[in-house]
């Protein structure tokens, strides 16, 4: 009743209740996510001499043809 009697004082104020889901960081098939995703982030470092091997070779793509 309390919680009713906020909301539509709330919204006679002109403000409107938002909810959202944010992540559950106990949630063990989160963490699993969160440590996959950490570590292809490491691992792109890793890939850097590739990112730089497709520039050059594929650099052509981007130039303005005159």
């Amino acid at each position: 009743m309390r919680v009713a009697q906020h909301r539509k004082r709330m919204q006679e104020e002109g403000m409107r209740l938002l909810q959202i889901w944010v992540p559950d960081r106990a949630n063990e098939k989160y963490l699993a996510d969160m440590k996959r995703e950490y570590a292809s982030i490491n691992r792109a470092d890793e890939q850097e001499d590739i990112m730089e091997w497709l520039d050059d070779v594929s650099g052509w793509i981007w130039e303005e043809s005159e």
